[in-house]
Order: structure tokens, then sequence, then C-alpha cells
């Protein structure tokens, strides 16, 4: 009886990080026009999520999942910057994942998370450092 109640509660737990995973990522793309480094920590929180969730739902998807929080990552941290940084951000993204999970799995315990999570919060502290310009907040005229 108690494994059972255990199941459940871990059953709804990682289902409900991984509906917080999603929830965070749209509502962070919602707050990225009007607040900057709110909508940063709102993805960081659903990145966290995202991997918790990973975590939790182990080798049968979790392997698979954790390239969702990279993505995330990948996007949130390069909005409003240049086209070729947000190419790059996200073929970085998908290339750590393969390296971690698949390439180099062995070694890194058959998980990337406990390496993928710090990168991405490290990303998103230094995203809010230095936040892109805007368009228009440019420092001279072109005429």
């Amino acid at each position: 009886m108690t494994a059972t109640i255990i199941a459940w509660g871990l059953f709804a737990l990682a289902w409900g990080l991984f509906a917080l995973f999603l929830i965070g990522a749209l509502a962070g793309m919602f707050f990225l026009e009007r607040g900057y480094r709110l909508a940063l920590a709102i993805f960081a929180v659903a990145t966290t999520c995202g991997f918790a969730f990973a975590f939790l739902s182990g080798f049968s998807i979790g392997r698979f999942i954790a390239v969702l929080p990279l993505i995330v990552t990948a996007f949130a941290v390069t909005r409003d910057r240049p086209p070729l940084l947000q190419l790059g951000a996200q073929i970085a993204a998908v290339a750590i994942y393969i390296l971690l999970a698949w390439i180099v799995d062995a070694q890194v315990h058959f998980w990337g998370i406990q390496i993928e999570l710090p990168l991405c919060l490290v990303a998103y502290a230094l995203a809010a450092t230095f936040p892109p310009r805007r368009a228009g907040a440019s420092i001279g005229s072109i005429r």
C-alpha cells in the first residue's frame, strides 16, 4: 500500500513538473516583451522543472526530454540578439544534448543533467547581466 502511494506521488510530481515546464516556457515567451529579466527568471524556473521531470521520468522518456530545457534556454538567452547567435545557440544546445546523453553517456552516469542544468542557469545569469540592446535604443542615427 505504501509503495503504491509513493509511486502515485512520484507520478503526480513528475507530470506536475512537466506541466510547470510547459506553462513556464509559454509564460516566459509572453513576458519577454514586457520585462526581459522577469522572463528570464520564469524561463530559469521552467528549465529547472524540465530537468527535474527528465530526472524523475528516468530512462523511459527522461533521456529524450532533456533536450527540451536546453532548447528553451537557447531561445530565451538569445532573444533579440543577432540571428547567427540564435542559430549557434540552438546548434550548441542540441550538440551538448547529443554529447552528454548519447556519446559520453557512461562518463556522466548516463545523464547529462548534472552538467546541463548548471550550464543553463549560468546562461540565464549571463543573459540577465548583459541584456540585448533593443532595436530602438541605437547609439547613433544613420542618415
